[in-house]
């Protein structure tokens, strides 16, 4: 029998439920207050570390890794609004999903996180043992917890950067609602990585004109960088309405487009461009 002990006994109670979900072909749970027991059936060491552990493992993660998340998030880097670390966390789930890669890292990663939790309950776990459950991630758990933190640290990058990414989009945007339109409308063509503005009469603007539409004090003003081909010319012509032509919709430059100029984008795919000799 192993003996685990919870110094809540919901926690008790919210394993127990989970591993209750799992095959009990080998092992039987009873739930006792703070306490969950487990009673093997049979081959009782190659249960546990063959069968046992890897369940257990899983449990562990579904039920309070985002509760340890969340309390690196607070504790550690002392982020007390709670939207703030609900979107931090969520981060962080991007990327140990592996949504979003972990420019820090990489594939170095010589284990995943289960592997850590695993390789940590095979050096401890036995029949005849009664643990804290708590001792055991504080003692224990530390490399597993060290790679928590590295995914929270990895959250809070990306989070001030989409947060410095937001301001810079709204100030651009205030900057655009306090300009005069320099002209009505603005055909911008996205091919081959490269963007090319016309007229409305389709006329393209060259880049020597175009370099001389902007405003000299967007370049030196910004606390972010913005760049002198697409939206240094666009926010300072400030058009009432720009035609995009483009085939990659998830490009950075024609999301950013999109949100500071908002209403203002109306999005076609190339084909719809009038120039077709040009596309061609």
């Amino acid at each position: 029998m192993i003996n685990i002990l919870f110094q809540e006994a919901d926690d008790a109670k919210k394993l127990f439920d989970e591993m209750m979900k799992s095959p009990q072909h080998h092992w039987r749970l009873t739930y006792d207050e703070n306490a969950v027991n487990v009673y093997f059936h049979e081959g009782t060491s190659e249960c546990i570390h063959s069968l046992f552990i890897p369940v257990f493992t899983k449990c562990i993660v579904r039920l309070f890794e985002s509760r340890w998340l969340l309390m690196i998030i607070t504790r550690s880097f002392y982020y007390e609004n709670e939207e703030e670390q609900q979107q931090i966390l969520q981060l962080a789930h991007s990327f140990i999903d592996g949504e979003r890669y972990d420019y820090r890292m990489g594939k170095k990663c010589l284990h995943s996180r289960e592997q850590l939790i695993e390789r940590s309950l095979r050096e401890f776990l036995h029949d005849g043992l009664s643990f804290s459950f708590e001792s055991f991630v504080k003692f224990r758990l530390k490399e597993y917890y060290d790679r928590l933190v590295h995914y929270v640290e990895l959250a809070i990058d990306e989070y001030k950067l989409e947060q410095e990414y937001q301001n810079f989009v709204q100030m651009l945007r205030e900057i655009v609602a306090n300009r005069s339109p320099q002209m009505d409308v603005i055909h911008l063509l996205h091919k081959n990585e490269s963007f090319h503005f016309f007229d409305e009469q389709f006329s393209e603007i060259a880049p020597t004109q175009l370099k001389g539409l902007i405003d000299r004090r967007l370049m030196v003003s910004q606390p972010m960088y913005i760049d002198s081909f697409v939206l240094a010319p666009l926010v300072s012509i400030a058009p009432t309405v720009i035609r995009l032509y483009t085939n990659q919709v998830d490009d950075g430059i024609i999301q950013t487009v999109q949100n500071v100029f908002q209403e203002r984008v109306q999005l076609f795919p190339i084909t719809f461009f009038a120039k077709l000799d040009f596309v061609d």
